[in-house]
């Protein structure tokens, strides 16, 4: 063989090993609300497990797509423990006994059990439901 088919199969071998140990699955879903479906607007969906932290963070109609390395580019097969992250909106509450206005955050849903999820390769879509707080 001469050197320039030696090397065209090299990268050729090379490609197919780096194509084929990407074993991330592409993540996606949505989060609504449990009493009228309407969608969590803002917040962070975090994936993680023992040795990975993957998140997304939602759009305006309540999608995400999870990445860990780079945005969307999906994540391991594997159990994670899903959350909701930074899911809360900024109020002014007013000037009291001559005190200045303060800026509050307040949650905007209720607190969420743990939930796990088996990535697994065949299920590619994970949707949300969420309660709003009391």
């Amino acid at each position: 063989m001469n050197k320039k088919t030696l090397v065209s199969l090299f990268l050729m071998t090379l490609l197919l090993i780096v194509v084929g140990c990407s074993d991330k699955v592409g993540m996606r879903g949505k989060v609504t609300f449990s009493d009228d479906q309407s969608p969590l607007t803002v917040g962070q969906i975090t994936f993680t497990s023992d040795s990975v932290l993957a998140r997304g963070h939602l759009k305006p109609d309540g999608t995400y797509v999870i990445g860990t390395e780079k945005e969307k580019d999906g994540l391991p097969k594997g159990t994670y423990i899903v959350s909701i992250e930074y899911a809360v909106e900024n109020i002014m509450r007013p000037s009291v006994g001559g005190l200045p206005p303060t800026a509050i955050q307040r949650s905007l849903i209720a607190p969420l059990e743990p939930k796990t999820v088996v990535v697994d390769g065949k299920t590619k879509i994970y949707n949300i439901v969420v309660d709003r707080p009391k």
